[in-house]
């Protein structure tokens, strides 16, 4: 099951792996191929190498990965070293014990997933503790999740900012759907919808069964820190997946947020018609 909602501004070339050897022994192979030429390696039983086209920010894992390790009570695979080269991005690092809960759901009990997500939610509880006046990346950036924050077509003068309160998130978020709702006073009635998203929170924004990891029926760790930064306090929730978010114990807040983003990622992300006019008109007025 994939993230509940995909980013696809950089799905430019399919992810296909290519077949290897099955060995016991460590070695160097492929684990993963992902979407937009990003690839996973195993360096032995002890390390991972990825590699990925590097975009100004790339760097920002290393640093979110550091911090979430200095601020959370457990498992957090430290990165060795990071280069740049030939416009690719390399990282190195520990290779956290376990497996994808992608690849163990065939052998999980519903009691099993059940206890990972409890153990998630626990994880996932040290970062609401940190908070930030300032919706932003660690380095001070904007949030860098399309999945929030859609680049606009066209519009480089536009680019989302570093945001400071709910009106200034706000009047970012609404960029994104002008284009697509042609009454201001509809497109101001969903905005004033959205959920209050103080405070910003430390969050990872990428909780999907690829980046959770297992063993033996319990959760290890998370793993991918590219994404994270100062959020809204409900994005974690939001955008988790959805076999882990039933067990994330959501808050009415959360759930309220849940169910607007539906609304404004169908308005923004959808080719239109009539299905989105529908569902649109019964948010605001069913």
């Amino acid at each position: 099951m994939p993230a509940r909602f995909l980013d696809t501004t950089l799905l430019t070339q399919p992810a296909v792996a290519e077949p290897q050897p099955k060995s016991d022994a460590p070695c160097c192979r492929l684990l993963v191929a992902k979407p937009g030429g990003r690839a996973v390696w195993s360096l032995g039983s002890q390390y991972i190498l990825k590699n990925r086209g590097y975009y100004p920010g790339s760097e920002l894992e290393v640093q979110n990965t550091d911090f979430a390790a200095e601020h959370i009570q457990g498992p957090v695979a430290n990165i060795i070293t990071h280069w740049m080269e030939d416009n690719r991005f390399f990282v190195i690092q520990e290779r956290i014990e376990g497996e994808p809960l992608e690849d163990a759901l065939p052998k999980l009990t519903q009691d099993d997933i059940a206890r990972i997500g409890g153990q998630v939610r626990e994880y996932l509880a040290q970062l609401k503790k940190i908070t930030s006046p300032q919706m932003q990346m660690l380095d001070g950036r904007p949030v860098i999740d399309r999945r929030l924050f859609r680049p606009i077509p066209d519009s480089a003068s536009e680019a989302c900012t570093v945001c400071n309160s709910q009106a200034e998130l706000a009047a970012n978020m609404a960029r994104a759907i002008r284009h697509r709702i042609d009454d201001e006073l509809t497109l101001a009635k969903l905005m004033a919808r959205m959920p209050n998203a103080l405070p910003f929170t430390f969050t990872h924004s990428d909780v999907h069964e690829g980046n959770i990891m297992v063993k033996n029926g319990n959760f290890v760790g998370l793993v991918d820190w590219e994404l994270a930064g100062f959020y809204p306090c409900w994005w974690e929730f939001v955008n988790s997946c959805e076999i882990i978010s039933d067990y994330l114990h959501a808050s009415a807040l959360e759930r309220d947020a849940l169910e607007w983003f539906r609304v404004y990622h169908a308005v923004r992300d959808r080719s239109g018609g009539e299905e989105t006019a529908q569902m649109l008109d019964k948010y605001l007025n069913g």
